[in-house]
């Protein structure tokens, strides 16, 4: 029963972390977003890289020393349609609370990080969440979590990856 709680409870947190639209474009549609997204990476620079990971980093040691409040206040939402930048909604924020709470991290590491569009980025932890004697399993519980840091008028923001931001495919 434990055993399957934990994989219920792990599968959710995943479907969560990384819900995307995968939309099936036609080759025009995929030359032009690699267009953009050469672009925009053109724009950026090492200053642009440290910044975005000091950032995500940042955000993950508050989590691991389990200062969720701290946390909720840097993330923020993106409108890729309106290219807005706005505060988290009480519903995500409640929905993030309740996911920092279920699944603290006691430690964590950068699988990677990806540059992709403007309002489009990946930076994503291997999240430890229980020791393998908390789990009654082997190995620690694990799970992923993912950021997506947004440039807007030259400061980078920490915002959520929503289940209509796409994820960068070729590095999963």
């Amino acid at each position: 029963m434990k055993k399957n709680l934990f994989l219920f409870i792990s599968l959710l947190v995943v479907a969560l972390c990384f819900s995307s639209c995968n939309s099936c474009g036609n080759k025009k549609d995929e030359e032009n977003r690699d267009e953009q997204v050469a672009e925009f990476r053109s724009t950026l620079n090492h200053e642009d890289t440290t910044q975005m990971l000091k950032l995500c980093d940042d955000a993950m040691e508050q989590l691991k020393h389990r200062n969720y409040s701290a946390v909720l206040s840097s993330l923020y939402e993106y409108n890729d349609s309106t290219k807005e930048v706005k505060p988290l909604s009480a519903a995500t924020a409640k929905k993030y609370t309740t996911m920092f709470h279920m699944f603290p991290v006691l430690d964590y590491h950068r699988l990677y990080y990806s540059f992709q569009l403007e309002g489009c980025n990946d930076v994503k932890y291997k999240v430890t969440w229980a020791t393998a004697e908390q789990a009654g399993t082997k190995e620690p519980a694990t799970t992923a979590f993912m950021f997506n840091p947004v440039k807007v008028d030259g400061t980078w923001k920490l915002c959520v990856k929503t289940a209509n931001e796409e994820i960068d495919q070729t590095l999963r």
